[in-house]
């Protein structure tokens, strides 16, 4: 089994997260079968309202869209080890957010590092911590 495989819950306690992207809960949940990571996230944003969806990722290296709503992006996923998982988001060619997911090497915490340009055009960068369900 992946070290990634399973349910995450956020620890606001032990994360740093920036002021635009406050939320009140998170969970994780990743999947993973041969070169295909599943990552489904659930949680309470900053105004009390329930948050869903599912990424599908390709660790090889290669660009691959995000999805219909988000026209003209793409993303470049690779491990980085067993432990990490590192995601570049880029659209026309410019890196508009980075990402890691790094296994604790007891496997009960991850800790999720997020950088980027937010949907206002501000800069963000945050580091969740969560633990294994």
């Amino acid at each position: 089994m992946n070290l990634f495989t399973g349910t995450w819950r956020a620890n606001l306690a032990k994360s740093q997260r920036h002021s635009n992207h406050m939320f009140h809960s998170a969970t994780l949940r990743f999947d993973v079968s041969g070169d295909t990571v599943t990552l489904t996230h659930n949680g309470v944003n900053r105004d009390g309202k329930q948050e869903s969806g599912t990424t599908t990722l390709h660790p090889d290296g290669k660009e691959h869209a995000i999805s219909p709503q988000a026209p003209g992006v793409v993303m470049v996923t690779k491990w980085v080890g067993a432990h990490t998982l590192e995601t570049t988001a880029m659209r026309d060619g410019q890196v508009v957010g980075q990402g890691s997911y790094e296994v604790s090497g007891d496997g009960k915490t991850l800790t999720a590092k997020v950088r980027g340009v937010d949907e206002s055009g501000a800069p963000f960068e945050q580091g969740i911590v969560f633990d294994r369900e």
